[in-house]
């Protein structure tokens, strides 16, 4: 969230390798997501950014990236891809979930994880003061950051679902299993097809007049 923090760089070919091993490991699933969390740790990088981190911190710390681990699965039906969709607003490549494989409605999507972590108020005055200086001076400088009526308060949307875009004719929607967050197949996704969810009516402001979804797209809405 913070672009100004620099940690040491990783070899890309390095976690190349551990996603190869994960993708052609022989076994049960679990067993290979553990042994690709335990190699990562042991990427410089890594212990760099974990150093000083309480034994609890490092086990929730390979938790998250053990939801990241299992997209990669072969027995999967999804894979983060780009999206051009939201660069001239953003001014980058952002990203996307596709389907791999046909989805028929009422499939739970249990490899697309997600969990809610709270925001200190300083964190929050952080985020702000962020995206005054990155331009549009609002919170949702990232869609991973939503917006708790209830609680009157922001969330960070951490793991992979993090990558589900909104879309006002969505294919699935949010659903909870067990501790995680993930998505419900509501209508038919075909292979290539990108996977969405229905931030809400108001997200992209009153009567998500600022959406930039292809449903908006193609009716001449929105953004």
């Amino acid at each position: 969230m913070d672009p100004s923090r620099r940690l040491p760089k990783t070899n890309p070919d390095d976690l190349m390798g551990i996603i190869q091993r994960l993708v052609s490991a022989k076994g049960s699933p679990s067993a290979a997501i553990h042994d690709g969390v335990d190699k990562l740790l042991e990427l410089p990088s890594v212990r760099y950014f974990i150093k000083g981190f309480t034994e609890r911190e490092i086990n929730s710390f390979a938790t998250h990236a053990s939801r990241y681990m299992e997209l990669y699965l072969p027995t999967g039906s999804i894979e983060i891809a780009h999206t051009q969709r939201y660069s001239h607003r953003t001014g980058k490549s952002e990203l996307c979930i596709l389907a791999t494989r046909a989805l028929a409605p009422g499939t739970v999507l249990s490899e697309l994880k997600g969990s809610m972590a709270d925001l200190t108020d300083a964190e929050e005055i952080e985020l702000k003061r962020t995206d005054r200086r990155n331009s549009h001076g609002g919170i949702r400088r990232d869609f991973s950051v939503i917006h708790s009526k209830q609680l009157k308060k922001n969330h960070l949307f951490l793991g992979p679902a993090r990558f589900v875009n909104h879309d006002c004719d969505n294919n699935c929607e949010l659903f909870r299993e067990g501790r995680y967050i993930t998505f419900r197949v509501v209508k038919p996704v075909a292979v290539g097809e990108e996977v969405t969810a229905h931030y809400g009516d108001g997200y992209f402001g009153r009567g998500n007049r600022d959406c930039l979804c292809e449903t908006c797209e193609r009716r001449g809405m929105g953004g």
